[in-house]
């Protein structure tokens, strides 16, 4: 395939691209790798020629360099993303599988465990390391073991153990709330408390057995 298809390459793997997504000019650049047999670098300088020329055309929403939104289309006109939505996108999930999950008093809120809204997304997160974008509204936090979607359920639940000791709490009984949590998750209980006892404070662990002695007496 000759070099003027680069830029009809990228075009077709944006419009195949879920809005809900985020656009890495890594993947899209090893998706020309593979396509067109050339070094990783010269894809990478073709990319980027490209998304920038997509976002100057509104067709993307540049977050920072390397990391893109999709716009969508809606019966009202085009949707542009938020940067803070891509991001957390990007930092939550890669290609489909969880690498992340919200946290602290963003879980608590997500659980109807208190109202007010934090000013901040809490986010605990494998990508970590990656550098957010100045005036950024996002906390990232660096996981007790590496996320997936096997672990998730557990390391989660016990997010929220842990976050009602440390931030306030508007239900009257947030235990309460917590074990239908386990419900709703299907949580194997035997498991959860192997996980406290191997990544939480022996309070974490008290509680966690605590609530699940609790909802199994019920």
């Amino acid at each position: 395939m000759e070099t003027r298809n680069y830029g009809k390459h990228i075009q077709n793997q944006i419009m195949e691209w879920s809005v809900k997504r985020p656009v890495t000019t890594q993947e899209i650049a090893a998706s020309l790798v593979d396509a067109f047999g050339i070094d990783i670098e010269n894809a990478k300088k073709i990319t980027n020629v490209n998304m920038k020329r997509l976002a100057d055309k509104g067709e993307l929403v540049r977050v920072q360099k390397g990391l893109y939104g999709k716009v969508r289309e809606t019966p009202f006109g085009i949707l542009k993303p938020r940067p803070d939505e891509i991001m957390t996108a990007f930092l939550l999930y890669d290609d489909g599988n969880t690498v992340g999950y919200i946290s602290g008093p963003t879980l608590l809120n997500a659980l109807g465990l208190c109202t007010q809204m934090p000013a901040h997304r809490h986010i605990i997160t494998n990508r970590y390391r990656y550098k957010l974008p100045e005036n950024s509204h996002i906390r990232v936090y660096k996981p007790i073991e590496k996320v997936n979607d096997e672990n998730v359920p557990y390391l989660q639940t016990l997010e929220a153990f842990m976050a009602t000791e440390l931030y306030p709490v508007d239900t009257d009984k947030p235990d309460e709330a917590l074990r239908g949590m386990l419900r709703e998750r299907n949580i194997n209980n035997e498991l959860l408390i192997w996980y406290a006892r191997q990544y939480c404070s022996y309070k974490t662990l008290v509680k966690t057995i605590d609530i699940v002695l609790e909802g199994v007496a019920h």
